[in-house]
């Protein structure tokens, strides 16, 4: 597997996991972590962020950009099909 195809526990830096098995990894792991306090993004649950930083991270995060991007598409697409 390549490298893309892995991620990083952000619960545990040195757990490194499939990512398609990183939900359930992180269902376990979040038990037992003990660290500082984390934000969980709201547009993936698999993003874990130090607490206060979440509007930082919401500008870099590319599943918020695809969220907006695909909300602003569909709002678009309304407007023209009213104003036709």
């Amino acid at each position: 597997m390549s490298d893309e195809e892995y991620g990083i526990c952000p619960f545990n830096s040195g757990h490194r996991i499939v990512l398609f098995r990183m939900p359930a990894h992180i269902v376990k792991c979040r038990k037992n972590y003990t660290g500082p306090p984390l934000d969980q993004c709201p547009y993936n649950a698999t993003h874990y962020i130090p607490a206060g930083t979440l509007s930082e991270h919401l500008k870099k995060c590319r599943d918020c950009y695809r969220f907006n991007q695909a909300t602003y598409t569909k709002m678009a697409e309304i407007s023209l099909n009213q104003n036709a």
